[in-house]
Parts: C-alpha cells; sequence; structure tokens
C-alpha cells in the first residue's frame, strides 16, 4: 500500500529525516515509536504530504504522490488523525462528520448522515450525534475525530500520538476503536508513545531516532529479543 524511498527532510539546518525507507502491507498495523523529537510524526505527515519531503520517493498503491496534480484526491484515500481533535466548534458532531464526503466526495446530505450515524454508532457515540463539541470529553472528541477521518472511506488511516493530549482515563476508549480498525483489516500508520497497543495490535513495530529507521520488527521480537543497543536503551526506559 505504502512504499517510501530514501525520503529526506529538513526544517532549515535541522534534518529531520534521513534516508528514510520503509513499506507498509495491505491490512498491517505499522507502528512507529521512538523519543520525542525522533522524526516520527514529520515521517507520517510526508505520506500525505502534510510535509513536502526535500527528496526521496513515496508511492501509494504504486502511484507516486510526490509532484502529483491530484494531491486532493490521494489525500481523499489517507485518513488521518491528529493528537489535537480539531473539531469545528460551531458545528453539531454528526454535521462534522458529514462535512468532508459532502465537500469533497460530494454525496448527498441525506448519505452522508446515515454514514455518519453509522459511525459515531461504530465508536460508542450514538447518543452525541446533536452534540456540541465543547460538551465532550477529551475522548469521545478524539472518537469523533476518527469517525470523521473513517466517513471519506479511506484506504489507510494515519494516527499522529491520537491519545497524547488525553487524560489517562480516556486513553483506553481511543485505543480500543483503533484495535477494533485494526481488527477489520485498516491499512494503519500509528505513531505512538502506548507501548501496549504497540505490542498488541502491531504487525510490525518501527523504532526511530534523530531521523532514521534504527531498527523493525515484529513485535514480540522487537520488544523481548531487540538488536540495537539504542532500542534496548529506549525500551529499559518507557516498559
Amino acid at each position: 500500500m505504502i512504499e517510501v524511498r530514501n525520503l529526506q527532510k529538513a526544517f532549515g539546518d535541522n534534518v529531520v529525516l534521513r534516508n528514510i525507507s520503509a513499506d507498509v502491507e495491505r491490512k498491517e498495523v505499522l507502528v512507529v515509536i521512538g523519543p520525542s523529537g525522533s522524526g516520527k510524526s514529520t515521517f507520517l505527515r510526508c505520506l500525505n504530504l502534510l510535509e513536502v519531503p526535500d527528496d526521496g520517493t513515496i508511492l501509494i498503491e504504486g502511484q507516486s504522490i510526490i509532484g502529483s496534480r491530484n494531491i486532493h484526491e490521494i489525500r481523499a484515500d489517507l485518513g488521518m488523525v491528529f493528537q489535537r481533535f480539531h473539531l469545528f466548534p460551531h458545528m453539531s458532531v454528526v454535521d462534522n462528520i458529514m462535512l468532508a464526503p459532502i465537500k469533497v466526495r460530494k454525496w448527498t446530505e441525506e448519505k452522508a448522515r446515515a454514514k455518519a450515524l453509522e459511525l459515531l454508532a461504530k465508536v460508542g457515540l450514538a447518543d452525541k450525534a446533536n452534540a456540541m463539541p465543547d460538551s465532550l470529553s477529551g475522548g469521545q472528541a478524539q472518537r469523533v475525530a476518527i469517525a470523521r477521518a473513517l466517513a471519506m472511506e479511506p484506504k489507510i488511516m494515519l494516527f499522529d500520538e491520537p491519545t497524547s493530549a488525553l487524560d489517562p482515563e480516556m486513553v483506553g476508549e481511543v485505543l480500543a476503536v483503533m484495535k477494533q480498525l485494526a481488527q477489520e483489516g485498516m491499512t494503519m500508520v500509528v505513531v505512538t508513545h502506548e507501548m501496549g497497543f504497540a505490542r498488541e495490535v502491531g504487525d510490525r513495530v518501527m523504532f526511530m531516532e534523530q531521523g532514521v529507521i534504527v531498527e523493525v520488527g515484529k513485535p514480540v521480537q522487537l520488544f523481548e529479543h531487540p538488536t540495537q543497543e539504542r532500542t534496548k536503551a529506549f525500551l529499559s526506559k518507557v516498559l
């Protein structure tokens, strides 16, 4: 689904990504871990060109996206969930979810509303359709954000530390929705500090530091038998 080759990105003199190469298979969950400032979020944001790489290639289903004239179509197939929820505060929950399918997919209001209500039920918020965002808890707002991304019927879901802004008791409800998506076969790239999620749900885990991929492997291998000293040192502090 995703092929990345020799990806490079710098902000001024700060080189954030250094010749990153990675693949994500269809229905795979790739979990990206590492210390703050390691380039994880920049890597994720490059996948839908929220950050434009300085060099390298990104293929989505074999199609190069860097320099593509169809970037809006490509982004429509890449659902993105951020640390913050970014819900429109003046619109109800259901209207937040309906907006993009109507504007981008050109769905009818009836179709968009039916899909929105279906997704709210999926994330356990069927009773919040007419609520306003400021009445929601952080966990509820993030689940609405996930529903909003799913409303576009994306082929791939990107999660950028989706639980980092939540109170600890709200983390589980968001991770449960993400786990369900993984079980249903959604292709996912997840940047997270939740090691339990990485171990349980990830098909592969990629450890990054200082803009490079230090180690990548299946969760049981990476968490229990890491081969790189830097991976061992990082895991000793977070597990």
